[in-house]
C-alpha cells in the first residue's frame, strides 16, 4: 500500500526532521508551508523533497497527512484557518506534535471532515540535526480519533519510535511527566551548582565535577532501574548524614533547604519500595525532613 502524501504546516525543527525522516522511508513531501518562504525552502532541501509554499491551505490541499508543526500557541488558529478555507480533504489525517495539548486542539480539521492524532515525540529538540538522530527510538504519546492513532501508530514505526496510546484528558499530566523528568533535572543541576558554588566551586568545575556522577546515574538507570538505582544517604536509612546537611544549609545557603527536604521526601519513597529501609527508618526520615 502507498505511503499517503504529507504536507508539513511549520517549517522549524520538528515539521523538518519528521519530513526527513519520513522522506527516507518512502512518504512523499508535497509540501512545505512557512509564513516566510525562505524557511520552507531551507526545510525543503534538508528533507530533500516537496515544494516550499508560503500558503498553508494551499500546502494542506497537497497532503494526504497533514503535520501542523508550527509553534504551540499557533497551532489551533492555523488549524481554523485552513479549515475555514476548505484545505483539508474529507478522509484527510491531520496530526500535531504538541506535548501539552491532546488532539482536541486541532478539533476544526474534524469539523472539515478530516480525522486528528496527536502524536508527541518524548524527546528534546535542540536542532534539526540532534531531532533526526534523536527521533528513531524515542517514544510518541499518541491520542485522537481511532482511524488517525492507527495512522499515527504506522508513522511512529517509520520514525523508527516506541508508541504510547493516552486519554486525551490525560495529555497535560502526562507533558508534566516529560518536564519534570527533562527540564527540572537541568533545574536540579543548576541548584546543586549553586550548592557547590555557596562552598567556593566555581560554576565550571562543578559541571565538569557533576557531570560523570549524572553519567554514571543514568546508566544505573538503564541497567538496574527504579527504584534499585537510588544510592545514598536516604537509600541507607542514614539520618546523621541527612541531618547534617540540613545544618550545612543553614550555615550556607537557608534557601536551598526546601528544595532538598521536599525532593528528599520523594526519595524517602523511593528507599521505601527498594526496601532498602523500614518503616521505622522511612517514619524517622520523614519526621526530620518535614520538621525542617
Amino acid at each position: 500500500m502507498p505511503h499517503r502524501k504529507v504536507a508539513i504546516i511549520g517549517a522549524g525543527v520538528v515539521g523538518t526532521a519528521i519530513g526527513a525522516l519520513l522522506h527516507r522511508k518512502g512518504y512523499a513531501i508535497a509540501a512545505v508551508a512557512s509564513r516566510s518562504l525562505a524557511s520552507a525552502e531551507k526545510s525543503v532541501r534538508y528533507i530533500g523533497d516537496g515544494k516550499a509554499m508560503d500558503d498553508s491551505t494551499a500546502a494542506a490541499r497537497a497532503g494526504e497527512l497533514v503535520f501542523i508543526t508550527t509553534p504551540d500557541g499557533a497551532i489551533a488558529q492555523v488549524c481554523g484557518e485552513i479549515a475555514a478555507q476548505r484545505g483539508f480533504s474529507e478522509g484527510s489525517i491531520v496530526l500535531h506534535c504538541c506535548g501539552a495539548h491532546s488532539a482536541e486542539l486541532i478539533a476544526a480539521a474534524r469539523d472539515a471532515g478530516a480525522q486528528v492524532l496527536s502524536m508527541h515525540p518524548l524527546q528534546t529538540l535542540a536542532d534539526t540535526d540532534q531531532a533526526v538522530a534523536n527521533l528513531p527510538g524515542s517514544f510518541f504519546a499518541l491520542d485522537g480519533d481511532a482511524a488517525a492513532i492507527d495512522v499515527g501508530k504506522e508513522i511512529v514505526t517509520a520514525l523508527g519510535g516506541t508508541v504510547m496510546v493516552i486519554p486525551s484528558g490525560g495529555k497535560m499530566l502526562y507533558h508534566a511527566a516529560a518536564v519534570v523528568a527533562c527540564n527540572y533535572f537541568v533545574a536540579l543541576v543548576f541548584q546543586a551548582l549553586r550548592m557547590l558554588e555557596a562552598v567556593d566551586i566555581p560554576k565550571e568545575t562543578g559541571l565538569a565535577a557533576l557531570l560523570p556522577l549524572l553519567q554514571g546515574t543514568v546508566r544505573n538507570l538503564e541497567r538496574v532501574g527504579i527504584p534499585r538505582a537510588l544510592t545514598g544517604p536516604i537509600e541507607r536509612g542514614d539520618l546523621k548524614t541527612i541531618e547534617g546537611h540540613l545544618a550545612a544549609f543553614d550555615g550556607f545557603m537557608p534557601e536551598g533547604k526546601a528544595i532538598y527536604c521536599e525532593m528528599g521526601k520523594i526519595a524517602v519513597d523511593v528507599a521505601a519500595a527498594k526496601g532498602s529501609i523500614d518503616g521505622q527508618t522511612k517514619n524517622k526520615l520523614l519526621e526530620v525532613l518535614d520538621n525542617a
